[in-house]
């Protein structure tokens, strides 16, 4: 597997499916209705994507195989505060087709990469409540959970 940099045909492809996938995400995990999920991740991604791939302190890889077939893409914001430079991780997809064969693995390995080449120290993302496979994958390659949200629906 390869990491390079998104290009704008990919990002085509990429950010209509990852902006959907978010708000099916929200509505799933956050008691809101989808146009409510639709707006939200609207929200978020003129905020941490306003330029599309020339956004600032964002970096957009796609992760393709030895015959350049496509994997999965990536999506990482760098931030810097007075103390460190962190990055934090908005987006991870593997195709569907590609899923359950360590690609995942890999391909967070190889942001991790791109993330140490620009002098960030810590890594952060979320991931929503439900998503054991991604909670479980995110443990084992050392990630800790620093916060929980916790939800009960209370019934009529």
């Amino acid at each position: 597997m390869t990491l390079s940099p998104m290009t704008e045909s990919e990002f085509k492809i990429w950010e209509p499916r990852s902006r959907a996938a978010y708000a099916a995400d929200k509505a799933r995990s956050n008691s809101m209705t989808l146009i409510e999920a639709q707006e939200a991740a609207d929200r978020d991604f003129r905020r941490y994507l306003a330029d599309g791939l020339n956004t600032e302190n964002s970096h957009l890889f796609t992760a393709k195989n030895r015959s350049g077939e496509i994997l999965g893409f990536v999506w990482f914001g760098i931030r810097d505060t007075d103390a460190k430079r962190s990055a934090f991780i908005y987006d991870v997809v593997i195709e569907p087709e590609h899923r359950g064969q360590g690609h995942g693995r890999e391909m967070m390995k190889l942001a991790e990469l791109e993330i140490r080449k620009l002098g960030a120290s810590r890594i952060g993302l979320h991931v929503f409540g439900y998503n054991s496979a991604a909670i479980r994958l995110y443990h084992s390659l050392g990630y800790l959970t620093t916060d929980v949200d916790m939800e009960k629906v209370l019934l009529p």
